[in-house]
């Protein structure tokens, strides 16, 4: 009407005036100068972008699917936005399309009673009219033997070799760079629990199949669950050197509130049966609703009760034994053995070593993420059960951390008396998630720097839910402590990081538990307890009486042995033909004293078909041992006598041997490490990969950290991320509070 001479001014007021009076017409009137600082007023700048408009709509729709429902209008919109974000007209917005080349995930799992092998499938297409490269950061356990990556493109199949990680790394470049596609599977050295894929230049309108296949072991709880998990989300990292949070892997991946891409389950259980074996007798989830076909004879299966499942906390399965575990061995294959013990409190009370002074110290999470899920309700009364248990003439204190870290009482640790335990009680009492960030670091390396007295023995508990940037560094930190001190980790809520709460216990010679959202941790803390209260056995040994020469123990050293606590071991066979016979046993003893702790017998082994299935995992075993290796203490602890020229030589060294025998083993039995890397090339004729564009996929934040987007009460207090190289999506790193690193004074 405009064109046909009517005042634009004037038409506005009657619109308004009337009952065409909206909020597009009276608020943002897309027709210029009409009402000012709007976008139409702005040469049609700095709106609302179209690709945000694309993603509600997407969103819209994939509820409406859901539903069942037909909202046609709602089609038509999605599709007119969609071609307006095909026209360079719509970069008048600022924004680049959202576009997330995974389209969906899917995992097959067989478990076989102690261990799981998996099949991650990934489904990645290209929507855009240039090659892109796709990135995508997922976790997997950090104990996992990854030993398969193949990529599926335009019925081609490609098989990616493993190899050192910089060489790796060199041939995907180098393809790229001759136009030919390349695909490369790598894990992060700093959390050894994150993995990247690259997808290099996947051609537009092209899909591309991604499989990952690994084995890992199962955790056994309260002698008898067997817990089977899927992690499936990346928390934010706290980056103690920025002060801040971060992406994982020094990438720039962004944190979505919920991801177009969802997930689908399968779940093979195999029965246990036979004389001696376990049998199940209940299959469950704490975290999704599942489905359980029991009507099977051979196995159980599991698949989600529903559709369009989310990847924003990990997937629990429980295996309920109907007896406690055994002494058994579980499995055998050509050329390895495994072998399950669980010395009883009996063995233990026999053995005993003269006890020690305890000084119990409990370090808590009091970081903003531990509000969600009542986390640091769970806390409170966890801690305060644990005081009302310490045994008497112990010594404690308790350690807040967050941004900062605070202890309640100003010496190091106190005795337990009634009115020191009442002022822990007053102060847990009161203890709330208002510490900002997770800077674990400082707090470890305070109590560093205050070892406990000669004739103590230090116990940490410690609580938490978060993510660090750099896992590795406080591992090292820990393992310089464990001569005198274990540390016994919970990892709370929907998505900790298992790579921190497993490593801190195992460089320390500890325990780990993961508690589950809404779930009573009497029992766990109760456990924990017992452990701590108990000491462990150390220098175990196995011998094998297989009848054969030469079989290598993986670890190679046992960690400490605690009571009714289960402790695999793998033999490695060089002679792969050799069978067992009847008066084969293997035995768990003690080293200086040769006091026997279990035995094994050969009738209670059962075959699997599935092979290098266990050659795989003692693989993994032995490269976890190399990584959790323990400092040596040669000298005196005073800091003083250090050459610390001499000291840092010596400490590089012995990274580099570790590093290199990793590789070795990772090479040789066909296992990623964080030094090695999966890479395959996809050979192309006459292309070209000039204008290929980066597409790093966004990651869903999981349950526990949906505080991060409505901080403040106000999800627009929060930047929306632009980048001219990056998927679109919410930041939430960019208006963070800066988190000071500096200790606070204690409490007293």
């Amino acid at each position: 009407m405009i064109r046909l001479g009517l005042n634009k001014d004037i038409l506005a007021k009657l619109i308004n005036s009337s009952s065409g009076q909206c909020w597009s017409s009276q608020i943002y009137n897309p027709c210029p100068g009409v009402v000012a600082n709007v976008p139409s007023s702005n040469d049609y700048n700095d709106g609302f972008a179209s690709e945000l408009m694309t993603k509600d709509l997407l969103l819209a729709l994939d509820a409406v699917k859901q539903a069942k429902a037909s909202t046609p209008l709602t089609e038509k919109a999605t599709e007119i936005y969609n071609q307006l974000c095909s026209n360079e007209l719509h970069k008048k917005d600022g924004y680049r399309p959202l576009y997330v080349p995974l389209k969906k995930v899917h995992v097959d799992a067989t478990i076989r009673s102690f261990a799981a092998d998996v099949t991650i499938t990934q489904v990645f297409r290209n929507d855009e009219n240039v090659p892109i490269e796709a990135v995508y950061f997922f976790p997997i356990e950090e104990q996992a033997a990854v030993y398969e990556f193949v990529a599926h493109i335009k019925s081609r199949e490609i098989v990616a070799q493993l190899k050192e990680k910089k060489e790796a790394q060199n041939e995907y470049n180098a393809a790229l760079q001759q136009g030919h596609g390349a695909y490369l599977l790598n894990q992060d050295e700093k959390s050894q629990d994150v993995f990247i894929i690259n997808v290099g230049a996947l051609p537009p309108a092209t899909e591309c199949t991604i499989t990952i296949a690994y084995v890992t072991e199962l955790d056994l709880f309260h002698g008898s669950i067997i817990r089977f998990v899927i992690p499936t989300t990346i928390a934010p990292r706290y980056d103690s050197h920025q002060g801040d949070l971060k992406s994982p892997a020094s990438t720039n991946s962004q944190y979505i509130q919920k991801s177009p891409y969802t997930i689908e389950l399968h779940c093979y259980i195999e029965k246990i049966s036979g004389m001696n074996g376990q049998f199940i007798s209940d299959v469950s989830s704490s975290s999704h609703t599942i489905a359980v076909d029991f009507t099977r004879q051979d196995a159980y299966m599991v698949k989600f009760s529903q559709e369009n499942i989310h990847l924003d906390r990990d997937i629990l399965i429980d295996i309920q034994l109907a007896k406690k575990h055994d002494n058994t061995i579980l499995v055998s294959e050509p050329g390895a053995v495994m072998v399950t013990f669980t010395p009883t409190e009996e063995v233990f009370q026999q053995v005993r070593e003269n006890d020690q002074a305890n000084e119990f110290i409990f370090v808590v999470d009091c970081s903003g993420s531990m509000e969600s899920d009542d986390k640091i309700g769970l806390t409170r009364k966890a801690v305060l059960l644990f005081l009302k248990s310490l045994p008497v003439n112990s010594y404690f204190n308790i350690i807040r951390f967050g941004s900062t870290f605070e202890a309640i009482f100003s010496e190091i640790t106190r005795i337990n008396n009634k009115a020191n335990v009442q002022r822990a009680e007053n102060v847990i009492s009161y203890m709330q998630a208002d510490l900002g960030g997770t800077e674990l670091l400082t707090a470890l390396q305070w109590l560093k720097n205050h070892p406990p007295r000669h004739d103590r023995s230090r116990q940490i508990f410690l609580l938490t839910d978060g993510e660090i940037s750099d896992v590795s560094t406080v591992l090292d930190l820990c393992r310089s402590m464990a001569s005198s001190t274990r540390i016994f980790s919970f990892g709370l809520g929907a998505s900790p990081s298992r790579s921190l709460v497993k490593g801190l216990a195992r460089s320390t010679n500890g325990r780990f538990v993961f508690i589950p959202p809404n779930t009573n941790a009497d029992i766990y803390v109760n456990e924990q307890l017992q452990k701590a209260l108990q000491p462990s056995i150390n220098h175990v040994q196995v011998k094998w009486n297989l009848g054969m020469p030469h079989v290598h123990s993986a670890p190679t050293h046992l960690p400490p042995i605690y009571a009714n606590d289960r402790a695999i071991v793998y033999g490695l066979i060089d002679n792969t033909t050799t069978s067992f016979d009847r008066n084969s046993s293997v035995q768990l003893f003690i080293r200086d004293t040769h006091h026997l702790l279990g035995e094994a017998k050969i009738d209670q082994i059962s075959s699997m078909n599935t092979d290098k299935f266990i050659k795989r995992l003692a693989a993994k075993a032995l490269i976890l041992e190399l990584q959790h290796a323990k400092e040596t203490i040669t000298s005196s602890l005073q800091s003083r006598f250090e050459d610390e020229a001499t000291s840092t030589k010596e400490t590089t060294d012995k990274k580099e041997l570790i590093m290199k025998r990793i590789i070795e083993l990772s090479l040789k039995y066909n296992i990623l490490s964080p030094y090695t890397a999966f890479v395959g090339v996809e050979k192309r004729v006459d292309a070209k990969n000039i204008d290929m564009v980066l597409r790093e996929v966004p990651i869903q934040i999981s349950v526990d950290d949906q505080h991060l987007f409505f901080r403040s009460g106000a999800m627009s207090s929060y930047a929306i991320g632009i980048s001219n190289r990056y998927s679109i999506s919410y930041d939430i790193l960019d208006n963070l509070d800066r988190a000071a690193t500096k200790p606070q004074n204690p409490i007293d």
